[in-house]
């Protein structure tokens, strides 16, 4: 009876919430109440300021216009600048960096517009730049976006930046999938396909990677975030240890962590989880390697041959 009652909330409890459970992020604007424990924060006129002295960190501040925007928020250890522009190319930009006594260090820089076809309807293409952990220092005239692009983007513009992929089959209806190119020391190096799961627009904060991220791990765990069936969505976190990786997840309208252990390796994903508490295995999820996450079934351990399709994909920025 309680297998059933589980297998059931699988099915129902997602359907309660309709935000996938990301990460919590926070606010970083200044004169917010929610913006304590930032260390720099951007004020009502765009300046980016170190939190504990007020100071301006750069004295040019964050182009501002009529259908344009900027936020600034604190997402795990990093700070994410976004812009959003409103006019008909929808283009939103982050600058993801650290801030640390004074330094500014650029992580990465994140693009995407849109463009509508009356053949196609919209289609969404970017570009994103790998700063390598590039410090930067104040530029006469330069806000920290503007300094990063110069620093780090390059050739980014025109046709550059429009990448033709077919994209992944694996999320059908679960998310939107946009294939960029990667430019690195300002020069094109590579191309990424990204992941906005439950959204029909680029959202970073709803954002995984199926191919060509370069992602590191953290704390030797990966967090993916995944769906079983049509509409349980979940977090979790993996140690790939071969037979010895471990990890939990939990679905987004629950609080509990449900153990997981087994095999990672070789394109193949066995992973067993447990009732809590117990050593008595609930379910296993059994897949393959799909881009750099995994897809497959989630089987009932239980006699009653419950299986659901299941597909999870590392978090992108955490």
């Amino acid at each position: 009876m309680k297998i059933f009652i589980f297998i059931l909330m699988i099915c129902v409890s997602a359907i309660v919430s309709a935000e996938p459970i990301f990460p919590q992020h926070k606010s970083c604007m200044d004169g917010k109440d929610e913006s304590s424990g930032c260390t720099i924060l951007l004020d009502e006129n765009g300046f980016l300021v170190d939190a504990s002295t007020g100071a301006r960190i750069f004295t040019t501040p964050e182009p501002m216009g009529a259908i344009s925007s900027n936020w600034l928020y604190q997402y795990g250890s990093k700070y994410i600048l976004e812009n959003q522009n409103f006019s008909s190319s929808k283009t939103r930009q982050w600058v993801t960096f650290e801030y640390d006594k004074g330094k500014i260090v650029v992580d990465r820089i994140y693009s995407f517009s849109t463009e509508i076809s009356m053949q196609s309807g919209p289609t969404w293409y970017g570009y994103e730049c790998r700063g390598n952990s590039i410090g930067v220092v104040e530029h006469a005239g330069l806000s920290l976006s503007e300094l990063a692009m110069t620093s780090v983007c390059g050739e980014a513009v025109g046709e550059n930046i429009k990448v033709k992929e077919e994209a992944p089959s694996a999320t059908a209806g679960g998310a939107l999938a946009v294939s960029i190119p990667i430019y690195t020391a300002k020069k094109i190096s590579g191309a990424a396909t990204y992941l906005f799961m439950e959204s029909n627009e680029p959202d970073i904060f709803r954002m995984a990677c199926y191919s060509g991220c370069a992602l590191k791990a953290k704390d030797n765990s990966v967090p993916y975030v995944g769906r079983i069936a049509k509409s349980a969505w979940f977090f979790g976190e993996l140690q790939d240890k071969a037979c010895q990786s471990s990890g939990s997840y939990k679905y987004k309208s629950s609080s509990e962590q449900i153990v997981l252990n087994g095999c990672i390796g070789d394109g193949i994903i066995k992973m067993t989880e447990y009732l809590p508490g117990t050593k008595i295995e609930r379910a296993q999820f059994i897949g393959k390697t799909d881009g750099e996450g995994y897809k497959g079934e989630w089987v009932s351990k239980s006699g009653d041959n419950k299986k659901f399709v299941f597909f999870m994909f590392p978090l992108t920025v955490y």
